[in-house]
């Protein structure tokens, strides 16, 4: 009861209360963006059954339907947009698991490493990279593929990547959904393409101009364009 009463009370202070989905995520990229985003936002981590408790008694209920994860709550007097935009700019490198699949065809490049000979030559020729000795150290032949896309990525395969300081993936906070006390934004509404955006905005400008103009409907973005059109009707006419 302390706890409901404790989170729904930090909702209350703010306008947009977030959903992060914390499943599988690193401690320090949630405590990265803690820190960078302190004086702006703050966050709540807490059972689900209290979460929906919280929520439902702050009046920003609506947001359960989409909590079936384990969450951490953001309050925030940012809009949605940005506070997702914030995750997504936020990426993080992070090692690869024995065990995971990987999504893409993971390849070590050919080159120098900082590795010398020694116990480490045995450890990268074992999870299938052409290495060699040359001049002291040990360098990449050629590149080697070392997990395909769709395979599980073995023990031998991530001690070799974290030999090479190799961090294949990347990871970000995922939030899920935000309530701003009118609407719940879902991840797929948020995820805009800022340069698509604007083109399109522009293209959309372009037509409404054209279909107003040819309409002869008066806006403040046409008017100009109308009267100079009327002007050289009626001189043609006189």
């Amino acid at each position: 009861k302390e706890k409901v009463a404790s989170v729904s009370k930090i909702a209350g202070k703010y306008p947009v209360t977030a959903l992060l989905n914390i499943r599988n995520l690193p401690d320090r990229i949630l405590q990265s963006s803690k820190k960078k985003l302190r004086g702006q936002a703050e966050f709540a981590v807490a059972k689900n059954s209290v979460i929906i408790r919280a929520l439902g008694k702050s009046g920003k209920g609506s947001l359960t339907e989409h909590l079936d994860f384990p969450t951490s709550l953001v309050f925030t007097s940012t809009t949605p947009y940005t506070l997702y935009k914030f995750f997504k700019d936020n990426k993080s490198k992070v090692a690869a698991k024995p065990g995971q699949i990987a999504p893409f065809d993971i390849i070590v490049h050919e080159g120098e490493t900082d590795l010398a000979p020694g116990p480490a030559l045995s450890e990268l020729k074992g999870a299938g990279i052409n290495a060699q000795i040359k001049g002291g150290k040990i360098v990449i032949a050629k590149d080697s593929t070392v997990a395909k896309a769709g395979t599980k990525i073995t023990d031998n395969v991530c001690k070799a990547l974290q030999k090479l300081n190799i961090l294949p993936f990347e990871a970000m906070v995922h939030m899920v959904a935000a309530y701003d006390g009118k609407y719940t934004y879902t991840a797929s509404a948020l995820d805009i393409d800022e340069h698509q955006l604007h083109s399109g905005l522009l293209e959309c400008l372009s037509q409404t101009f054209n279909v107003s103009f040819n309409a002869s409907f008066p806006t403040s973005q046409n008017i100009e364009a109308l009267l100079a059109h009327a002007f050289s009707q009626g001189r043609n006419m006189a």
